[in-house]
């Protein structure tokens, strides 16, 4: 069975990237051995160096994601870019650890554009890692969400489950 790991990787405390990374979670759950990475609530240490000695919350969230098959990464979009917060985690991974696994991409963002630039940086840094990327990513709009931050388009749910499903054959494909 796939361990899958889903990460959220948006700071704020009503995260509309938590939001659709909840949903992923829950149904990856019914699919695979499942866990589920917040950086809001996890304190993982911005990286200093690898000289530098991290504590227990760093280090924990860095063995999760070695220990994962597959990868659901939710992004918030600020300015264009991926969030820092998840691209730090990163910084704290041996990318030799992360070779073969594979990822899928929830992107929360005010346009297209945004989205799109993103989802390249994420391909890139996944890349880096020899990583593969599923193709399709999620991407959603504030316009998704109502006024208390519930998401009222029940079709981004479907495709936030459809790339949990992808994501996992993905992987289940490639240890065949």
């Amino acid at each position: 069975m796939s361990r899958v790991l889903v990460i959220c990787g948006s700071l704020r405390k009503t995260s509309l990237t938590r939001v659709l990374t909840d949903i992923a979670y829950d149904h990856a759950k019914e699919a695979a051995d499942a866990d589920y990475l917040d950086l809001a609530k996890v304190n993982v240490e911005w990286f200093r160096g690898w000289e530098e000695e991290y504590g227990t919350d760093t280090r924990d969230a860095v063995a999760k994601l070695a220990d994962a098959d597959v990868l659901v990464l939710g992004s918030p979009v600020y300015d264009g870019l991926l969030g820092s917060p998840l691209k730090n985690l990163f910084e704290h991974v041996e990318y030799k650890s992360l070779e073969g696994k594979i990822a899928g991409f929830i992107i929360k963002s005010g346009s297209t554009i945004s989205s799109l630039q993103v989802q390249g940086q994420l391909v890139a840094l996944m890349n880096y890692f020899r990583v593969i990327s599923n193709p399709r990513a999620v991407y959603a709009f504030d316009e998704h969400f109502d006024a208390q931050g519930k998401l009222k388009d029940r079709e981004v749910q479907s495709r936030v489950k459809r790339l949990v499903d992808e994501t996992l054959e993905m992987s289940r494909l490639g240890k065949r």
